[in-house]
This record gives C-alpha cells, sequence and structure tokens, in this order.
C-alpha cells in the first residue's frame, strides 16, 4: 500500500482492505487545501467515487468525491 501513487490507489477497486486498517496505516489523499485520511469507499457511480475521509487539519468526518477523467480513471 505504501508504495502506490495516489492515482492508483484511488483506482484500486474495491478498496475493501480500509476497514482492515488503523488510522497509522490509512491512505491519505493530499491536496492544496488538506490532507484527507480515507476511512471508507461510501459509493461509485458512472462518474467517481465517493470516500468518507476525516480532515487531518480540523479531524472534520467529510465525503469527498472523486471524478473520473475521460479514460475512466479517478483523479483527486
Amino acid at each position: 500500500l505504501q508504495t502506490q501513487t495516489q492515482t492508483e490507489l484511488l483506482n484500486t477497486d474495491p478498496l475493501f482492505f480500509l476497514s482492515t486498517l488503523t488510522a497509522a496505516e490509512r491512505p491519505v489523499l493530499r491536496s492544496s487545501t488538506a490532507d484527507y485520511s480515507i476511512l471508507e469507499r461510501i459509493g461509485e457511480g458512472g462518474f467517481g467515487k465517493v470516500l468518507k475521509c476525516q480532515n487531518l487539519k480540523n479531524n472534520k468526518t467529510v465525503a469527498v468525491k472523486i471524478i473520473k477523467d475521460a479514460n475512466g480513471q479517478c483523479l483527486f
């Protein structure tokens, strides 16, 4: 898991392994405004995935929508 890029992680299907990880082991989505620890996958559809995440700056639980690009790859 540690060697996967963020894009590879987002395109792993399903993200079934998340519930087996400790908080320290959970993958982190990094953005210019905040970093998010992925807690679980909420859902998936034709346009992308929705993930339940924890904002690592303020510890708030949020939903993060990951949109697929023209090639069907999920990007954050």
